[in-house]
């Protein structure tokens, strides 16, 4: 989520990193992940696939929160982010249409 507008605000590196720190990646394998997702052409790809491979209700519930944290940090909501988080929502039949 960080990285779907393609601007990573430090006080969304800092929170990446608590993450990170808390599941116990190292800097190394983080700073790996960065550079491979930096690299991503298909970003709306990558993040419909990411999501797929969430399949626990608790792990979905414990991501949706993160994300939901990830996009506030620096206190601007980005359209990408948005539609990052739709594409989440539809691939576990969270997206509520109106209408």
């Amino acid at each position: 989520m960080a990285f779907a507008d393609k601007i990573y605000r430090k006080e969304e590196e800092e929170f990446v990193k608590s993450i990170s720190k808390s599941l116990d990646v190292d800097e190394e394998e983080l700073k790996k992940i960065e550079n491979e997702i930096d690299r991503l052409g298909d970003f709306t790809g990558a993040c419909r696939e990411t999501a797929k491979r969430i399949q626990n209700k608790r792990d979905r519930d414990k991501t949706i929160t993160l994300l939901s944290e990830m996009i506030t940090k620096d206190k601007i909501v980005h359209q990408k982010e948005l539609f990052a988080f739709q594409i989440i929502a539809e691939e576990w039949d969270m997206f509520v249409k109106q209408g």
